[in-house]
């Protein structure tokens, strides 16, 4: 049962759009709709959350987010539950202005500095307005999600809200409420009704991630790339004191995913590969002192334009210290991503400009045997 005191605040991006099809830029335009993959995913979500016991839903007044959002309220309320619906201006997505509806593969190819900017240095990614004014919008989208924190956390303390936004506003959510400054806008990926989930304390505690960019509930194994099938995936395994039923669920969840590489880290956690490996001659055992050098090694093998799963099964503290050095945040930060033993977290590295990324964290269910499924 959720203690009373804590603010449990869910986040879920809208369903695929008509610009999500198109590979066009969005920004706050609202020429967007839905697609009717995008709806069935809002259904599927609103079946996820549905008996969450959420207690408020708020949505970007966007309707590609509002039109989600509307699922979401009907699924609660079929279930009985009081639950209110409000939009918010400040839940809208970052603003573009010179990029939106624009194909992307042009705009890299127009605006190569800028967008060098915005995949790099997106503190610095800055645009000229047509006033001569200069627009930073990742620093400005920044200043307004920590305005509606200080909002929200006040309104809605001790309470569970679903909020309803677009995929570079929970970033930038997520990052602030880790205490991450805008140079870490793109440190997580959040896919289209993908859901992911904050635990706020009553007092000055930081905020907890326990959940990031779940969509096994759209029948994915593991949410699709966004840097392109290249590079390695890392899969982290905290381990715990195992059960049956906690190895078969992780054997489940890695059903069908080839992997290139297993890292096992200390003793507990080569008791568990034992039971779960098939195939133990990609298997290596490290010790705790050596796993970092050895993730290095394994990051830095030139694979070409292939992926390589990787997955390291090992203590909490030894996967934490990875993706703190991998994805460059604070012992702060890194302490605030609540892993789960023999849960999935996952953290793309692609090998080329772009920065790592992190995908998912505590996939939650196992979704149903693919055959012959290569993520």
């Amino acid at each position: 049962m959720r203690a009373t005191s804590e603010t449990q605040v869910w986040l879920l991006r809208h369903g695929a759009s008509t610009f999500n099809a198109q590979h066009r830029c969005q920004g706050c335009c609202d020429e967007p709709e839905l697609t009717a993959q995008g709806r069935a995913g809002a259904c599927l979500s609103a079946e996820r959350l549905s008996s969450e016991g959420i207690e408020a839903v708020i949505s970007s007044p966007l309707r590609r987010a509002s039109d989600t959002a509307e699922h979401l309220v009907k699924a609660i309320a079929a279930q009985d539950c009081k639950i209110t619906f409000e939009t918010d201006a400040r839940l809208r997505e970052i603003e573009l202005y010179q990029w939106e509806g624009l194909p992307l593969e042009e705009i890299s190819r127009r605006f190569p500095e800028q967008y060098r900017d915005w995949r790099l240095r997106p503190g610095e990614f800055r645009m000229q307005l047509a006033n001569n004014h200069v627009q930073y919008p990742v620093r400005s989208l920044y200043d307004r999600v920590r305005l509606f924190w200080n909002y929200l956390l006040t309104a809605y303390a001790g309470k569970s809200i679903l909020l309803v936004s677009h995929g570079g506003t929970i970033r930038a959510l997520i990052a602030s409420a880790l205490g991450l400054g805008a140079g870490h806008f793109h440190s997580f990926q959040q896919s289209n009704c993908g859901v992911s989930r904050l635990r706020f304390g009553s007092d000055s505690q930081p905020a907890r991630l326990d959940l990031l960019n779940d969509t096994a509930h759209l029948g994915e194994r593991l949410p699709k790339l966004k840097e392109g099938r290249r590079g390695v995936r890392l899969l982290l395994m905290p381990v715990g004191d195992p059960s049956g039923a906690d190895i078969g669920h992780l054997a489940a969840a890695l059903e069908g995913i080839v992997i290139d590489k297993f890292l096992v880290v200390v003793s507990t956690a080569r008791t568990v590969a034992s039971q779960l490996l098939a195939y133990p001659d990609s298997c290596r055992v490290v010790s705790e002192a050596t796993a970092d050098t050895v993730v290095d090694q394994v990051l830095h093998y030139d694979s070409g334009d292939h992926l390589r799963h990787v997955a390291i099964l090992g203590p909490l503290a030894v996967l934490r210290r990875t993706l703190r050095r991998q994805l460059g945040i604070s012992d702060r930060a890194a302490e605030s991503l609540d892993l789960r033993p023999f849960e999935i977290t996952s953290v793309h590295c692609p090998r080329n400009l772009a920065p790592p990324v992190l995908q998912t964290v505590n996939m939650l269910k196992s979704v149903p045997i693919l055959v012959g499924y290569r993520p």
